[in-house]
């Protein structure tokens, strides 16, 4: 079965980066009868460097992150010398569409990184940064979003890369937002919690505020 292009709906600009990333990051895809497959490299190291200067230069955050550090956050350790591998000894085992699966996983996964990292104002130091990919690596709405890509028969059946793009903007999106509802509801802020107990002590379960330090029922009585 084909994959269509899902209904337009509304671009937002976050949108409009992720969509562009993607269909850059995705040239080295050629299609061919509803086949994609990487273009002859011997090595996805060269790709991926790449696709990740072109995925900085959309996103514009104000850090600097490796290849190697990326792609050990998206990607279990027993995969990453394929990706890492710049002889391209490791990849000549795969066939193409096991190549053209590892490349799109990895792609996914640098943009949800971004993506990611660019909903933060604070992303402007090392341990922010590590902090958040220790975050991402955990994710398990990455994982699902990464295996998705596997199980969907996406390269067999396909007539143009813009659904290539669709899909995976669908899959990111969808990630996205269930790792938003996932969210614990935000602690009260310090500043909160202490008006909140100020309020409490002052409300003494309801009592006249004119008679604090009174035992309950007694009154101070005006004098003449």
């Amino acid at each position: 079965m084909a994959i269509s292009l899902p209904q337009q709906r509304p671009v937002s600009p976050s949108t409009t980066k992720l969509h562009h990333a993607l269909l850059t990051s995705l040239t080295p895809l050629t299609l061919t009868h509803t086949h994609l497959s990487l273009t002859q490299e011997t090595s996805l190291h060269p790709l991926l460097s790449t696709a990740l200067g072109s995925i900085s230069k959309i996103y514009s955050l104000p850090i600097t992150l490796s290849l190697q550090t990326l792609l050990e956050t998206i990607f279990p350790s027993d995969t990453l010398p394929i990706l890492l591998d710049q002889t391209g000894m490791l990849l000549s085992g795969l066939d193409d569409h096991a190549k053209a699966i590892l490349y799109i996983q990895a792609i996914t996964g640098l943009v949800l990184i971004f993506q990611h990292l660019s909903k933060h104002d604070d992303i402007t130091t090392a341990g922010i940064v590590e902090r958040e990919l220790r975050l991402f690596q955990q994710n398990e709405q990455k994982k699902e979003a990464l295996d998705k890509i596997e199980e969907s028969g996406l390269l067999s059946e396909c007539f143009t890369k813009e659904a290539v793009v669709e899909f995976l903007v669908s899959a990111i999106e969808r990630q996205q937002q269930e790792e938003k509802e996932e969210q614990p509801a935000p602690e009260r802020t310090e500043m909160e919690a202490v008006f909140t107990n100020e309020k409490a002590d002052w409300d003494m379960g309801g009592r006249p505020y004119g008679n604090m330090g009174l035992p309950w029922g007694f009154t101070i009585m005006a004098l003449n």
